[in-house]
């Protein structure tokens, strides 16, 4: 019996990041689709996080009111640092690259977080790249199929898949129903996609 709690307390992790994964899809879609009905997503990203902060601060004041550490100025710093590159950087550009490409290869990219976040800890040396054991040859292989994965999105360009439009307008104006193609739309897209996922990698290495 104590063995079966153990897995299924090593399993809760997985979960919890298989769900975490879900809603990023979902948040992906609905950006998708505001951004197709011409609304401007950093706008919506600005109500995402006021809506965040009302919810997440008065839970984070009475659950760790014992744990807060004191308030210095490195300790505000680092917060800013870590909000900055980790919060509206990161979703800035990749709504400004989602409205360039798809949902798909944008959605797709977040997967070179975790390889550019292992290589950046390796660079100042908070990961050791040892190949001689097990985890230093999936953390390596890890990062090569990552960088792989979204290379191939980036390159490949298969059938288009056209979402629906919603028309839903509060004020009685007719909502833009197409998006507008800027100039190269195909290069610029995963180039914002791609510094998104560098600046969410900072924000990982500044809590550390």
């Amino acid at each position: 019996m104590g063995k079966i709690c153990d897995k299924v307390h090593g399993l809760k992790p997985i979960i919890m990041m298989v769900f975490i994964q879900i809603g990023y899809t979902g948040m992906t879609l609905l950006y998708k689709l505001a951004s197709n009905d011409g609304m401007s997503l950093r706008i919506l990203i600005a109500y995402r996080f006021l809506f965040a902060s009302a919810t997440v601060l008065p839970l984070a004041l009475y659950f760790d009111r014992k744990s807060r550490p004191k308030m210095t100025w490195m300790v505000m710093l680092l917060a800013f640092l870590s909000a900055l590159f980790g919060g509206s950087m990161p979703q800035n550009l990749f709504a400004a690259s989602l409205v360039l490409t798809s949902a798909t290869f944008a959605t797709a990219t977040l997967n070179l977080i975790p390889g550019i976040t292992f290589i950046i800890a390796t660079f100042f040396r908070l990961e050791k790249l040892d190949l001689k054991t097990r985890e230093g040859k999936a953390k390596v292989l890890g990062t090569l199929i990552g960088i792989g994965g979204a290379m191939l999105l980036t390159f490949y360009k298969g059938l288009e898949i056209k979402t629906w439009s919603i028309k839903l307008d509060l004020k009685g104006h007719v909502a833009a129903s197409h998006q507008i193609q800027k100039p190269y739309a195909h290069i610029l897209g995963p180039i914002l996609a791609i510094c998104s996922c560098f600046s969410s990698a900072v924000s990982l290495i500044f809590q550390v």
